[in-house]
């Protein structure tokens, strides 16, 4: 493989991104909606949880995202922004998308959380790539 270089500041900032997000896709956009479709209620998501370790492994799981989106568009030479969201997009609907359709086809979910958690996802991946585009 060839060497490839990765901006870990524009990585550092889509991971940061990621989470302000999800602050606001599973608070004021769709919360309501995605606890309801879960099955959960307010206590249920406070009770016994552990903020630290929750928002740190998601944050770090953001960083690995944005990583391995930072590497792919290196090793494919994509140039541009266009070309960054093609491969987002493809990233998405490939290993995002078709895994969590078949997660929420055995475990019968609703579409409707499908969709919210999927499409938070590709909202991430274009974001990561049009920040990894332009700050090569």
């Amino acid at each position: 493989m060839h060497h490839v270089e990765i901006n870990y500041f524009a990585v550092l900032l889509s991971g940061v991104l990621a989470m302000v997000i999800g602050s606001l896709w599973y608070g004021p956009l769709f919360g309501k909606t995605w606890m309801k479709e879960e099955g959960f209620t307010e206590e249920d998501l406070t009770k016994d949880f552990n903020s630290a370790k929750t928002y740190g492994l998601t944050f770090i799981a953001a960083l690995v995202v944005v990583y391995v989106l930072a590497r792919i568009l290196g090793y494919i030479g994509a140039e541009g922004i266009v070309e960054g969201l093609r491969v987002a997009f493809l990233c998405w609907l490939g290993f995002i998308a078709a895994t969590k359709m078949t997660n929420y086809l055995f475990e019968r979910k609703t579409l409707k959380l499908f969709l919210i958690n999927a499409f938070y996802h590709l909202v991430n991946l274009l974001i990561a790539s049009v920040i990894l585009s332009v700050w090569k």
